[in-house]
C-alpha cells in the first residue's frame, strides 16, 4: 500500500487521561473498536481480522492474504499471493511493542531478503538502517522529535516534515496508525493525528471524518494524489 508510507522508513496508540471523579464513574465506559476493513476510492480493499488477544490475526487485499502467528518477542507474518508464497516478514518487538528488527524474506529459501533495524529513544524512533542481501551501501534515516512528535525524517539529502492536528490525539484511523496497521508492525507512537507530510516540494494533506461516538471513520489525502479511505469498526 504505497500510498500509505512515510518516506523511505518503512510503515500509535492512544493516550487518555482520566480524573477520578463521580461523573466518570457514571458515565458508561466506551467500547473497544477495532478498524475490520479499509475501502479506499481507488484499489483494493483491506480486510483485517484479530485474534483473542485483540492483535492482528489476518490482513487481506486483493488476492494478497497475510497471516501473522506470534512467539514471545517475535512476529512472523506470512503473505501469499493466490494461495503461492509471496513473502514473509520477521519482526522483532521490544518491550514497548515497537519493531527493532524487521526481515522481509523475498523467496521461500530465504535467500532474497532486506533487512531494517529501528533504534530509538524511549518509545522514539530516532534511526532506521535499511540493508539486502543484495549487498550495497545500507540506507539510514535520522528522525528528530518534538513535544512527543515526529516532526522530520532525513535520508540522505532527502527530507521530510510532519506538522499535526495539535487538538487531535493519535488515535485508531489516523494516518500513521492505519499505515501501521497494514504494514504489520509499529515503529512509531506519537501524541497527535498528522495533519500534513511534506517531502520536498510535495506535500499531502490529511483530513479525518468522525462519527458521534468521536471515531474516525474515514481518512483523505489530498496532494500528489487524492484519495479516500474508509473504515469498518468492530465493537465490544
Amino acid at each position: 500500500m504505497k500510498t500509505i508510507r512515510l518516506t523511505t522508513v518503512t510503515s500509535l496508540v492512544i493516550i487518555l487521561a482520566f480524573t477520578a471523579c463521580k461523573k466518570d464513574n457514571d458515565e458508561k465506559k466506551k467500547p473497544n473498536c477495532r478498524i475490520i476493513t479499509i475501502t479506499p476510492t481507488t484499489g483494493n480493499a483491506f480486510n483485517i481480522s484479530y485474534n483473542s488477544e485483540g492483535k492482528t490475526s489476518t490482513i487481506s487485499t486483493g488476492n494478497d492474504v497475510t497471516t501473522f502467528a506470534y512467539s514471545g518477542n517475535t512476529i512472523i507474518g506470512t503473505t501469499t499471493t493466490s494461495g503461492t508464497f509471496s513473502s514473509k516478514k520477521i519482526i522483532t518487538v521490544n518491550s514497548n511493542g515497537l519493531a527493532t528488527n524487521v526481515k522481509t524474506e523475498f523467496n521461500s529459501s530465504g535467500t532474497n531478503w532486506s533487512n531494517d533495524v529501528y533504534e530509538y529513544s524511549g518509545t522514539e524512533l530516532i534511526k532506521s538502517t535499511s540493508t539486502s542481501s543484495s549487498g550495497g551501501t545500507p540506507s539510514v534515516s535520522t528522525i528528530t522529535w518534538s513535544n512527543g512528535n515526529l516532526i522530520s525524517v532525513t535520508s540522505g539529502s532527502s527530507v521530510s516534515t510532519v506538522d499535526y492536528y495539535t487538538d487531535k490525539p493519535a488515535q485508531t484511523g489516523d494516518y500513521l496508525n492505519i499505515a501501521q496497521l497494514v504494514g504489520g508492525f509499529q515503529i512509531y507512537k506519537t501524541k497527535n493525528a498528522i495533519k500534513s507530510l511534506l517531502s520536498g516540494s510535495s506535500i499531502t494533506s490529511f483530513d479525518y471524518n468522525f462519527d458521534g461516538d468521536g471515531k474516525i471513520t474515514a481518512l483523505t489525502a489530498t496532494g500528489g494524489s487524492n484519495i479516500t479511505y474508509s473504515y469498518q469498526h468492530q465493537c465490544n
